[in-house]
């Protein structure tokens, strides 16, 4: 299987990633990346043999644009690790997955779909979220908790 993976530099994403590697089901892993992998020289060479690196600009989140798309051709899904522990920003905490979301239902699903297969989307952040946290009052991380439940229900109601 072939997969995608965003946000292969934090907690979840690298522990991901590693396996991923490791599994033999996954033939192949794209991971979508703001930086180079720092830890990419300590893989070994079975695991850098199915590992696909593409750095990714604030507007390639944004766009996906056709270069981009066509490096990801032949996944059947996608593991959303992207983010941040702090960061409240709306543009990465929710624009950054909707649109991943929609990019690869319109350019990645016709094609699996047409083989029989479906495209899973696998969204590892906000865990144990409360839905009713984004009209409450909290006392710390209101931001940031805040658009957690904002991203997770985006993705719900728009990528549908």
């Amino acid at each position: 299987m072939e997969l995608i993976l965003s946000g292969p530099t934090g907690r979840i994403g690298s522990a991901t990633l590693r396996y991923c590697l490791d599994s033999p089901s996954v033939t192949s892993l794209v991971v979508l990346s703001r930086r180079p992998l720092p830890f990419e020289a300590e893989l070994s060479p079975s695991q850098r043999s199915k590992l696909q690196t593409v750095i990714m600009t604030r507007e390639d989140y944004l766009t996906y644009p056709p270069h981009i798309m066509d490096q990801l051709q032949g996944a059947e899904g996608c593991i959303w690790a992207l983010g941040s522990k702090t960061s409240a920003s709306k543009e990465v905490e929710i624009d950054y997955p909707v649109k991943a979301a929609t990019a690869f239902k319109t350019h990645l699903m016709p094609q699996l779909k047409a083989q029989g297969k479906k495209f899973r989307f696998a969204f590892v952040s906000g865990f144990l979220l409360k839905e009713s946290w984004a009209t409450e009052k909290l006392w710390f991380f209101a931001d940031y908790r805040k658009a957690k439940v904002g991203r997770r229900s985006s993705l719900y109601t728009r990528s549908g």
